[in-house]
């Protein structure tokens, strides 16, 4: 009697380390997979001086992903677009590196966001520009409801497009990289 009890004892062990050892390992999948959806944002930037030419406003391309989790962006598929893959409500922030390559006068660049094509309402920002030697940083942001699909970009335009009036990239010798935009965007609700 006591060989079967402890065969019962044996086997109840096994079965119960079996079902924990189970339980644990989902609840480990279940965690992690919880933990890789995680927050939703990106940085993307360019190196490269991008200059509106006729006048017409240009979409700016972000060629660097410096951080990207759950949006969806390619540098060189589209990269004036980023997707949003998940409805809710996102920060933007759009910042220009503003500048030009000759004339004396005050000309300007305007910088603003679209959503789908559609310039959004009251994103607008302007810079003027005096002379070759200034640079500053133009800055557009807000908050944006998002449906799964919806694309976002940045357009800038210029008053002077024949004086090389645009945004300006700068690679200083022993230095980070002073892009022509970073856009940042961070899902909040």
């Amino acid at each position: 009697m006591s060989k079967i009890r402890s065969a019962a004892l044996f086997v109840a062990l096994v079965v119960a380390t079996t079902a924990a050892t189970t339980f644990l390992h989902n609840l480990g999948h279940t965690v992690a997979a919880a933990a890789a959806t995680g927050p939703i944002y990106a940085q993307l930037s360019s190196a490269n001086t991008q200059l509106p030419k006729d006048g017409n406003p240009l979409l700016v391309t972000m060629e660097s992903n410096d951080a990207l989790s759950g949006l969806d962006h390619s540098p060189t598929a589209k990269p004036e677009e980023i997707r949003v893959k998940e409805a809710g409500v996102y920060f933007v922030v759009a910042a220009i590196q503003v500048g030009k390559e000759a004339g004396e006068s005050d000309e300007y660049l305007d910088v603003w966001i679209k959503q789908n094509g559609t310039d959004v309402a009251n994103s607008g920002c302007r810079q003027a520009v005096p002379d070759p030697k200034y640079t500053t940083v133009l800055v557009s942001q807000g908050i944006a409801e998002c449906k799964a699909g919806d694309v976002l970009s940045v357009a800038i335009s210029a008053s002077a497009p024949g004086k090389g009036l645009g945004i300006v990239a700068t690679i200083p010798k022993g230095e980070a990289t002073i892009p022509s935009i970073i856009l940042s965007v961070y899902k909040i609700n």
